[in-house]
């Protein structure tokens, strides 16, 4: 008989009661119904609101981390027993988009496995670096590692949102001569008396969407946002010279209890106003909210502008790559009828209670970090006093740390410092391989490398496409540590069913597999569907009890303009 030690048994023991406790309580994936079942296809596609990558991003990324985790799906989706997930498997698909998914249902023949199939916007490229990658640029190491003391702070504001905000609004390829993209090496030259990267500050496309900011994605909220004007034909990517504008708007109450536009001011970075206009609302008014907006009868009396008048003024006045400032903009915004990708918003980048979703009235804010009094005056506020005060808040801001006047951010680097020491963080990572770090090059962390920090193996299999450096966003954790096994396996075959079988050998073996397959372009789409249903059918059965699929498709084969992709996600239970 094998003889086994007292602590081998206690082990095996412990072991055995944990496997038996999560079959008793297995894992359990729910939408929510604001944000989730909102982007399911069965929902009429002008109410569709879909996801974004970065969603099915965060979701994979607690599938792994668990309570460690930067990032949860708690905006669209909620994953019990999240630490019960016995392993994750991921198949990202690109050619083949929504349209190609829902002409084809009826020869799908893996839809009934998937309760949850769900819209989401997909850059037309790179699906694999925007859903894998978190980048921190050199100047984001200095500023994030040694700052912040971990990645995992660091990622909360580091991750460069070119990809998705592109396949949201008109923005030039980042590798024309008409902008810069937002993590080049230009970040290192900053104005002067900036402190760090203003695009540091930028809302990323979830926050603008959390914040009820008008965003064209496909669906509910294209409807919704149908008659907005963007403030530019064709956007281009946002620096860190690019230029700040202070925005600010007064309303008016309306026939039918509505709030209308009256007033514009837009003042530029050096505080001078640049733009200011009355304007006629629509409706007759019945209330100038004088308090508040410090118009009256006498000073409306005379004014001609309208709404669309104020639009064919703004549009293209301002810079492609402007970034609007302002408080609680989306307001402004939507009384404007108007859209813009770069926007930085007071209301979120200062909050004094450490409550997340608490804000601060201007008011408060300027007398606290400005010392100034505005919105004192007995004949109303002021939109130029207002933008000009959210203006110099944030270049206050700059000039300090991303920290400052943000007590949910400095609670957050409090918390880290206690669990990791400012210092030695960013080096033993950079030893151990979880980094890699190249002079005057891009340094990488990956959701992929916050798994191997938690001792989590992950296998990545793709098939061959130059156009990908797959390896730098691995940095050297896929090489040998103490003699271990890698943590990071990564495969690099021929062809996309070569991807499939790899994948279903493998796949027991680690806790998160990512394969990633491109279409053939010259594969016709009932070709393509045959693949489908044999390549999902395949990853279905080698999914364990208590595994998660998860499959992502998108991204034409022929350039497109569309941008709207499917997610499929199930976990497997008894």
């Amino acid at each position: 008989k094998t003889q086994i030690t007292d602590t081998e048994y206690k082990h095996l023991k412990t072991n055995v009661h944990q496997k038996r406790n999560h079959l008793r309580h297995p894992p359990k994936l729910r939408l929510k119904e604001e944000g989730g079942l909102e982007a399911d296809i069965n929902v009429k596609s002008s109410e569709r609101k879909p996801l974004i990558l970065d969603d099915i991003q965060h979701l994979l990324m607690y599938t792994m981390l668990h309570t460690d985790s930067p990032y949860r799906p708690n905006r669209w989706a909620i994953l019990e027993k999240a630490s019960h997930i016995t392993h994750t498997i991921v198949l990202l698909i690109e050619g083949f988009t929504l349209y190609d998914y829902v002409s084809s249902t009826s020869k799908l023949t893996f839809t009934e496995l998937f309760k949850n199939q769900l819209e989401v916007i997909v850059p037309n490229s790179n699906m694999f670096q925007e859903l894998a990658c978190v980048p921190l640029t050199e100047t984001n190491r200095d500023v994030l590692i040694q700052e912040y003391g971990t990645l995992e702070a660091a990622m909360l504001n580091s991750k460069d949102h070119s990809l998705v905000r592109k396949s949201i609004f008109n923005i030039c390829d980042a590798g024309d001569d008409s902008g810069e993209d937002e993590s080049s090496e230009e970040e290192m030259d900053l104005p002067e008396g900036d402190k760090f990267p203003r695009t540091m500050l930028l809302m990323s496309p979830i926050q603008m969407i959390n914040h009820d900011y008008p965003v064209p994605l496909a669906g509910n909220l294209q409807h919704l946002y149908k008659d907005y004007v963007m403030f530019n034909d064709n956007y281009k990517h946002v620096h860190t010279k690019s230029p700040l504008f202070g925005l600010d708007c007064e309303m008016v109450q309306t026939a039918d209890n509505d709030s209308e536009l009256a007033r514009v001011s837009i003042c530029n970075e050096s505080g001078e106003n640049i733009y200011e206009t009355l304007v006629r609302p629509q409706k007759d008014i019945t209330n100038y909210l004088t308090k508040y907006s410090g118009l009256t009868e006498e000073i409306m009396k005379n004014v001609t502008k309208t709404r669309a008048g104020v639009q064919k003024d703004l549009k293209n006045f301002l810079p492609p790559d402007a970034i609007l400032v302002g408080q609680s903009l989306n307001f402004d915004l939507k009384a404007m009828r108007m859209m813009h990708p770069y926007v930085m918003d007071t209301s979120v980048l200062y909050n004094l209670s450490g409550e997340p979703n608490s804000k601060t009235k201007l008011k408060v804010l300027a007398k606290k970090f400005l010392g100034i009094d505005i919105q004192s005056d007995a004949d109303g506020h002021s939109s130029i006093e207002d933008s000009k005060a959210s203006l110099d808040l944030v270049k206050l801001k700059l000039s300090k740390d991303i920290y400052f006047g943000d007590q949910v951010l400095q609670n957050r680097k409090n918390y880290n410092n206690k669990i990791h020491k400012i210092g030695i963080i960013g080096k033993k990572m950079v030893e151990e391989g979880f980094i890699e770090e190249k002079p005057g090059e891009e340094i990488t962390t990956t959701l992929f490398n916050h798994a191997a920090r938690k001792n989590k193996k992950t296998s990545i299999i793709t098939t061959n496409d130059d156009s990908i450096d797959y390896r730098k966003y691995f940095g050297t954790a896929l090489a040998q540590q103490n003699g271990e096994k890698n943590k990071i396996n990564y495969e690099n075959v021929q062809t996309a069913d070569e991807v499939i079988e790899r994948t279903t050998l493998n796949a027991i073996n680690y806790d998160f597999n990512l394969s990633y397959v491109k279409l053939e372009k010259s594969d016709s789409v009932e070709q393509s569907v045959v693949n489908l249903n044999r390549w999902i059918d395949e990853l279905w059965k080698t999914l364990s009890l208590n595994g998660m699929l998860v499959v992502v498709m998108g991204g034409g084969r022929i350039k497109s303009n569309t941008n709207s992709g499917v997610s499929l996600l199930r976990v497997k239970s008894n």
